[in-house]
């Protein structure tokens, strides 16, 4: 089992995050302290390397958690959450951040989604108790991925695409999830940094893939919607108001779609397999979700409509986490992932945030 390594510069805040984190994932929580001052000509890099090494001796990390502002750092001042995440790439140890800072909702989630990215995962919210599940959640997903990749990369021939598929139980999606990392660039770096096409054995690549398929399962594949679609995501394909979706009952009808790979923790998800959801309605000869409930006794049950326009909606807004229609978004938005095909942005919010910024 490995540890989690977590960069909080504030004492009380530490102890609040570190106590939480333990009453979920165990024992396995290690603190960052500054012990040794910076010294002349050495970068904080390489500072926070040595000190992983001399500290942490022979655990290993398997999670890095740091706060995006660590400006109380007596001895390290100007150290910030950049360094940190470059150490964590360099020796392939996941990493994840946090900020107390609160920013505009919507601009924000703008911005995040324009940095769609497989290298930095940023955690929701303003306190330990928003960040603590979500820390139990990721530290589970890398771990089970650590563990499954063992098995799928002595397979000959396999591709990153490949035994992500497989470790997700659906290898006939490899292509689909091969799309998803074509116009990642994080993704395509990590990968090519260690590559080297004159070994059929590259231990260096192998040691940081759980890194590099975490981060693109849940930076793109999950948060996306296309191989796989979140509650509300869910219910506006199926045709079916979020309202009755979240139904224990109507829920359960699309139980075996449910998603139960890495980070499928229900503090971050639930999720269910498209492909799985198309079996239930259009295997089962339904036009959609909300014909096939309303044949399981669900009559009373609407459908699911954009509240703007009241139009079927069909698809999913990705800055207002809310169902959109075909015709009331904007799709093929060349900062998300090619299989996301269910991935939109509704036109007005678009078009205002983008000539707000000046892009288009």
């Amino acid at each position: 089992m490995s540890n989690i390594l977590i960069f909080e510069d504030d004492p009380k805040e530490r102890h609040a995050l570190d106590e939480l984190v333990r009453k979920r994932c165990g024992n396995v929580v290690l603190t960052f302290d500054e012990q040794c001052s910076l010294k002349k000509d050495v970068s904080y890099e390489t500072h926070i390397g040595k000190w992983i090494d001399t500290q942490c001796k022979k655990k290993q990390i398997g999670l890095i958690v740091c706060d995006k502002e660590l400006g109380r750092y007596a001895q390290l001042r100007g150290l910030s959450a950049t360094p940190i995440a470059a150490v964590a790439l360099q020796r392939g140890i996941p990493f994840c951040q946090y900020s107390r800072q609160p920013s505009g909702k919507e601009m924000a989630q703008f911005k995040r989604l324009m940095q769609w990215s497989s290298e930095q995962i940023t955690l929701d919210g303003l306190e330990a108790a928003d960040w603590a599940p979500q820390i139990e959640c990721l530290y589970n997903g890398f771990e089970r991925l650590h563990c499954e990749y063992k098995k799928v990369k002595k397979t000959k021939g396999t591709t990153p695409a490949g035994a992500l598929a497989q470790i997700l139980g659906h290898s006939e999606s490899e292509s689909r999830v091969a799309l998803y990392g074509a116009g990642d660039q994080g993704f395509l770096r990590e990968i090519m940094t260690y590559y080297d096409p004159d070994r059929t054995d590259m231990p260096a690549l192998y040691a940081r893939m759980p890194r590099v398929l975490g981060n693109w399962l849940f930076l793109s594949i999950l948060r996306f919607p296309g191989i796989l679609v979140n509650h509300t995501a869910a219910a506006s394909y199926l045709n079916i108001a979020c309202r009755d979706f979240d139904s224990p009952k109507v829920c359960a009808l699309f139980k075996k779609a449910k998603y139960s790979g890495p980070f499928h923790n229900h503090s971050l998800g639930p999720w269910w397999w498209r492909s799985e959801l198309d079996t239930f309605v259009h295997g089962a000869g339904f036009k959609d979700g909300l014909e096939y409930i309303k044949s399981r006794g669900y009559r009373k049950a609407k459908e699911c409509r954009d509240a703007q326009t009241r139009e079927r909606a069909g698809y999913y807004c990705m800055l207002m986490r809310e169902p959109v229609s075909l015709e009331n978004s904007r799709g093929n938005i060349s900062w998300f992932p090619s299989g996301a095909d269910l991935a939109r942005i509704r036109k007005d919010k678009f078009e205002s945030i983008t000539a707000l910024i000046g892009m288009y």
